[in-house]
C-alpha cells in the first residue's frame, strides 16, 4: 500500500510545482491579452473528428491490420480519412482569403 501512497505523493508534488505558480501569478501591467484563443472547434468539427477516429478504430477491429493486412487497412481506412481532412484543409485555406 505504501507504493501507491508514494506515487500519489510524487504526483501531488509535481502538480504543485506546475500549478501553484500559475494560480498565484499576479497579472502584469504589460501583459498582452489576445482575443483569439486559437482554433475554435465547432460542433461539426468535433463530429468530424469523432467520426474519423471511430472509422479508423472500427476498421482496425474489422480488418485486423496487426495480422499482416496493413496495406488493406491503410488503403481503406487511413487514406480516405487523410484525403478528406486534406481536402477540408485546402478549402478552408481558400475560404479564409
Amino acid at each position: 500500500m505504501s507504493g501507491v501512497t508514494e506515487i500519489l505523493l510524487i504526483i501531488a508534488i509535481i502538480l504543485g510545482i506546475v500549478m501553484l505558480p500559475r494560480i498565484f501569478r499576479r497579472p502584469q501591467e504589460n501583459d498582452i491579452y489576445h482575443t483569439d484563443q486559437g482554433i475554435r472547434l465547432t460542433g461539426w468539427h468535433r463530429l468530424a473528428i469523432i467520426v474519423s477516429v471511430l472509422w479508423l478504430a472500427l476498421l482496425a477491429f474489422y480488418l485486423k491490420p496487426w495480422r499482416g493486412d496493413w496495406l488493406i487497412y491503410f488503403s481503406v481506412a487511413v487514406c480516405p480519412v487523410g484525403l478528406a481532412w486534406g481536402v477540408y484543409w485546402v478549402f478552408s485555406g481558400f475560404r479564409e482569403r
